[in-house]
């Protein structure tokens, strides 16, 4: 999917490269792909520039992976669907993701009640300009309340193979209608490591296609 991207060294085979996407590269958004990013498009990257200090994947079972890609400065990460958990054959999408919000409930009610409203087909974001309102992405023809996605993601900080921590993520996708007909994508991710704190990451996103991207 990524064919035409210049190759760099190659890693450590203990952890693939997908894309050419790993650890210790850097990726660049296409500044014209940038140019024309919809204005009220909640997705708005920090940076056309990307490092990459962290990669990590989730087995979704059924022959179904998802690899991520997180930048040094934590403002947002490159997440590529497809390929077979060891390389980039049969890359399905390519999103990028920007961090809204990280909130870290203190309690069991402020976790609950969260897992509670990712369950209802319409999610209310609060941002400086007051509440959006997004519709449920996944199982959008279900009515009613609905189980949100549980996985697990094992996380590299470096090109051994060997995951430094694993998270355990319940998450529900939603989506606002832009004023160009496109959507903005909210992803609800709840987190819990296994030895860390929990935290409740609210992203938005937009869809890439490979040449948008420079490795």
């Amino acid at each position: 999917m990524f064919g035409w991207f210049k190759k760099d060294k190659e890693p450590d085979p203990g952890l693939p490269a997908i894309a050419h996407l790993t650890i210790g590269r850097s990726v660049s958004i296409d500044e014209m792909v940038l140019k024309f990013w919809p204005q009220d498009s909640l997705a708005q990257p920090a940076s056309p520039s990307l490092n990459i200090v962290a990669q990590g994947h989730v087995d979704l079972g059924e022959g179904a992976h998802l690899h991520r890609f997180y930048p040094d400065d934590d403002s947002a990460l490159i997440q590529i669907q497809g390929g077979d958990g060891l390389a980039d054959t049969a890359i399905g999408e390519v999103m990028l993701w920007t961090y809204h919000d990280v909130q870290y409930p203190s309690t069991d009610a402020e976790w609950n009640g969260v897992k509670a409203r990712i369950r209802d087909p319409l999610f209310e974001l609060m941002t400086e300009h007051g509440s959006l309102r997004y519709e449920r992405a996944w199982f959008d023809t279900t009515p009613g309340p609905q189980d949100p996605m549980t996985y697990w993601e094992s996380v590299h900080t470096d090109l051994d193979g060997h995951p430094d921590r694993r998270i355990f993520q319940t998450a529900m996708l939603f989506a606002r209608r832009l004023s160009n007909g496109e959507d903005d994508m909210l992803l609800v991710n709840m987190e819990e490591p296994e030895d860390a704190e929990r935290a409740i990451s609210y992203m938005v996103g937009r869809p890439l296609a490979p040449h948008h991207l420079i490795v």
